[in-house]
């Protein structure tokens, strides 16, 4: 593995580093001390500023990260600095827009947003869904996430956003499944295994525009078992209520937590296979956060797992009135609130 710092390979001055992520928290980090000493005369100086851009390399120098330093932190004590770093989404999620999007999908509210604020797009997966939303001052990710999470309320897939090479990318989660097996007898050091019916849900009950109710999903066994964990669904225009209050049915939460020899495969928005019986982890998994860190020349990584596939859901924006009620003044407000989104990458 090598960290570079603008095209210069310091992984010699970098005592140890921990690149990780999360599907709740979008952008992925990259941790790393680097050594220093006021006193160590041979010891090469090297400066990293602010900003600066930072690439994790693998074996084959195939890029894995590209992110820019945000933080530094040293102590006259202290024998090395530390640094983190924070991929291209880190911008999605600090920078705010608005926006009224008309029968426009997913993937081109992405395009239009990620255009005003000068961020390179990648693949975006096609959903086949239009939308109508307003947006008032709301994070660049909470936009783009609503819009893939409404379409996920309609044809029932999971999706999460993805630096790759500088650029980003919106895939399918759970898609792609490792080819490295965490087993019990050769690779995974420690594990832990939970069920829960916190979060359970065995009835949806469905109501109109009016709040009259028109429609109710349930599943019986849960129900007679565990009680009534009831949740509501107003009908959308254009969705399909039942197919939605479907979704929203949860079972028992399966999670897990391991702790394994790494691999670089295994980050969140994959899935992975596992076999370990004696903790019942046998079975897919979908990988939701990762951590792996090197340190004295051995790779090692902590996942965070789940039975089932979920993605960051967001609620952002408000669906428009039916009717227009706008007038022309407001019309001219809108229209500078979208001029003032033009910004560049940083």
């Amino acid at each position: 593995m090598k960290i570079i710092h603008k095209d210069k390979d310091i992984t010699q001055l970098v005592t140890s580093y921990t690149w990780s992520g999360d599907y709740k928290q979008a952008a992925r980090k990259l941790e790393f001390g680097v050594a220093v000493s006021p006193h160590d005369y041979y010891l090469p100086k090297h400066y990293i500023a602010l900003g600066d851009m930072i690439k994790l390399l693998d074996d084959k120098d195939k890029e894995l990260f590209q992110g820019y330093v945000f933080t530094k932190e040293k102590s006259i004590s202290g024998n090395e600095m530390m640094i983190t770093t924070y991929d291209g989404l880190i911008y999605l999620l600090k920078s705010k827009g608005t926006y009224n999007f008309k029968n426009m999908s997913p993937e081109q509210i992405t395009s239009k947003v990620c255009g005003d604020f000068g961020i390179p797009i990648g693949n975006l997966i096609s959903t086949g869904i239009t939308l109508n939303r307003i947006f008032d001052g709301e994070s660049i990710y909470s936009i783009i996430m609503t819009a893939y999470t409404l379409a996920s309320k309609r044809n029932g897939k999971k999706y999460i956003p993805r630096m790759i090479n500088g650029k980003l990318h919106v895939i399918e989660k759970g898609k792609t499944v490792t080819e490295y097996v965490l087993d019990g007898e050769s690779n995974i050091i420690d594990s832990t295994y939970s069920e829960s019916i916190e979060n359970m849900v065995n009835r949806v009950k469905i109501y109109d525009e009016n709040g009259k109710q028109i429609g109710k999903v349930e599943n019986a066994d849960w129900i007679k078992k565990y009680g009534i964990l009831q949740d509501v669904y107003k009908k959308e225009k254009g969705a399909n209520a039942n197919a939605i209050a479907k979704s929203m049915l949860q079972g028992i939460e399966k999670t897990a937590e391991i702790e394994g020899l790494g691999n670089i495969e295994c980050i969140t928005g994959n899935a992975v296979k596992i076999k370990e019986p004696f903790t019942g982890l046998t079975g897919l998994f979908y990988i939701d956060n990762d951590e792996h860190t090197w340190q004295d020349g051995q790779h090692t990584m902590s996942l965070g797992l789940s039975f089932k596939n979920i993605m960051d859901s967001q609620e952002g924006g408000e669906v428009p009135e039916s009717k227009k009620t706008s007038t022309k003044k407001s019309s001219n407000k809108n229209k500078k609130n979208k001029n003032d989104n033009k910004s560049g990458y940083f």
